[in-house]
């Protein structure tokens, strides 16, 4: 006697498992169109702009050359994101595919050190940036370049905390809650790493017991939580958050002086 198949029971075998695989890459285009989307594009030019101020700071501070700066302002900025496309097998890598974020670190760089020159140059001679150039004196000396690379730090933390978390969503990582903050570390810590290599500086913050990828780790899971279980239309509100609070968590740490538990 054969067996017919009740219309009213769930589908299971193959035709089940290729209905979850139809609805997972519906999801994941769902939010490869998010992360095509002008917004995302601003939030990942943000956290690169910010990226790069932090080591134009350092290379302001320790006298480096303009390429220098260029370098050291490139690999924060973008290096730990083209570790990430490489891993997540994005083809061609960010960087290739939106130049942009290529012309936002040479404008940066370029345009930080015209205004350097013209404060250099208006000492003593121009009356008219007299102000100008007395705000600039006042601001670096309350201002410590370690205080203004923690300040450009948690804002690039912040924004490429985000995109780590949508570039998982985007190329299909799951499980999420496992390579969202997994992304979100790579795409905002190990471009700093690699800065601090550069610099041959032996006491890397990043990791020798700075909260720092610590905070993108746990961002990155609680965003990649709250995209899994929110309404999608609530997605911006969990992304606005952590816009916000990733910055002022890694300030309040910093101004503590808090320690993240060593080995």
């Amino acid at each position: 006697m054969s067996h017919i198949p009740d219309p009213a029971a769930p589908e299971s075998g193959p035709h089940r498992l290729r209905e979850e695989d139809r609805l997972v890459m519906d999801a994941s285009a769902s939010f490869g169109e998010v992360v095509n989307a002008p917004w995302f594009l601003v939030v990942d030019l943000m956290g690169t702009v910010a990226f790069a101020l932090s080591g134009i700071t350092i290379a302001r501070s320790e006298g480096y050359s303009i390429f220098g700066a260029i370098i050291l302002a490139w690999l924060p900025a973008l290096g730990g994101g083209l570790i990430m496309d490489l891993i997540a097998g994005r083809n061609p890598p960010g960087i290739l595919a939106q130049p942009a974020y290529m012309y936002a670190i040479l404008i940066t760089v370029l345009a930080v050190r015209a205004v350097l020159w013209l404060i250099d140059l208006a000492r003593g001679r121009w009356l008219l940036f007299f102000d100008l150039v007395q705000i600039y004196v006042t601001a670096r000396r309350r201002l410590k370049p370690m205080t203004l690379l923690v300040v450009f730090d948690s804002l690039g933390l912040a924004g490429f905390t985000v995109t780590g978390v949508f570039t998982a969503i985007q190329f299909n990582c799951h499980p999420l809650e496992l390579w969202g903050p997994a992304f979100a570390m790579m795409n905002a810590c190990l471009g700093a790493i690699l800065r601090d290599v550069v610099r041959a500086d032996a006491h890397n913050p990043i990791l020798k017991g700075s909260f720092y990828a610590e905070i993108a780790v746990a961002a990155g899971l609680l965003l990649s939580l709250f995209v899994e279980l929110a309404p999608p239309a609530a997605v911006g509100y969990g992304v606005v958050a952590t816009l916000l609070v990733v910055p002022a968590v890694r300030l309040m740490l910093y101004r503590r002086d808090a320690r993240a538990p060593m080995f």
